[in-house]
């Protein structure tokens, strides 16, 4: 079936409103490099907004998780809470309770987030005790506060 004035209309949208003259319904649209903007321009956003801050975040949590050693409290995929008492390079063993022992043995993958580090608190402690040694006077005593 063939209708004259759509066909006359789709030529007519595609060349931006300049029909060529002499060219008839029975020649095909030109393709090219613009139609292709549109879905380049998606990707790019999707890229920005969606899939590169998801990739960043994935590698945080998995170098928290390499770096999760023995008396850091966790949390598992599952909800588990615990503490590290035993690590080999894939698994742990959580102590998640305190009173009856129990221990139960994870996945390295299994760790969601690593709720306080050992190692973290050590290097917060060592920056308070070197700004605590800093702020103090050679005497030992606190500085003086100067009233203006």
């Amino acid at each position: 079936m063939h209708i004259p004035w759509l066909t006359d209309f789709v030529i007519f949208a595609q060349e931006n409103g300049a029909p060529a003259p002499g060219q008839g319904a029975e020649q095909a649209p030109q393709s090219g490099f613009g139609m292709f903007v549109p879905l380049i321009g998606i990707f790019l956003i999707f890229w920005f907004l969606i899939i590169r801050p998801q990739s960043k975040q994935q590698k945080e949590r998995n170098l928290k998780i390499k770096a999760a050693r023995k008396g850091d409290n966790v949390v598992t995929i599952g909800g588990v809470y615990g503490k590290i008492v035993k690590e080999t390079e894939l698994d742990v063993v959580l102590e998640v309770d305190k009173h009856s022992k129990t221990r139960i043995q994870f996945q390295r993958t299994a760790i969601q987030d690593v709720i306080n580090s050992t190692a973290a608190q050590e290097s917060a402690e060592s920056r308070e005790e070197s700004g605590k040694a800093e702020s103090e006077s050679e005497d030992g005593a606190p500085p003086m506060i100067e009233s203006g």
